[in-house]
């Protein structure tokens, strides 16, 4: 897919019938761009919202970090570029391209950029429903 990216893109309504193409690399160059900017060094991009499932497009510049915190539910994190470090007081997981992580919202948890880096956050499960992933 080679659409060019659509910076209006709104998130995927999952609690109606839908079908919606992502370009995640497109997006996540254009992330990159705009988290090179902030002093953050990170940017995100909801990509599709339900009662059930949230799934977020995040880009983390190297040396920037989400500080710890908990998930609304049950999640996965996954590398679809880079190398970042998941961190939680029990131990750290280095992913790479195609590595990935599951935890449940109880695991408090960091994510450190070791290099320019891209993931897919999954957020699933009852409770998503009642919180909303802010990244």
């Amino acid at each position: 897919m080679h659409n060019p990216f659509d910076w209006s893109l709104r998130p995927a309504d999952l609690n109606t019938s839908a079908t919606q193409a992502l370009p995640l690399m497109s997006m996540a160059e254009n992330l990159m761009k705009e988290a090179t900017l902030k002093a953050s060094g990170r940017s995100a991009l909801t990509l599709a919202r339900g009662d059930e499932l949230t799934v977020v497009l995040a880009v983390l510049k190297a040396g920037h970090e989400l500080a710890e915190h908990p998930a609304p539910a049950a999640a996965t994190v996954t590398c679809l570029g880079g190398n970042i470090s998941f961190n939680t007081d029990a131990e750290r997981i280095t992913l790479e391209q195609g590595e990935a992580v599951v935890f449940t919202a109880d695991v408090l948890h960091s994510v450190y950029a070791n290099e320019d880096s891209v993931f897919l956050i999954v957020i699933g499960g009852a409770e998503a429903k009642h919180n909303q992933c802010s990244q």
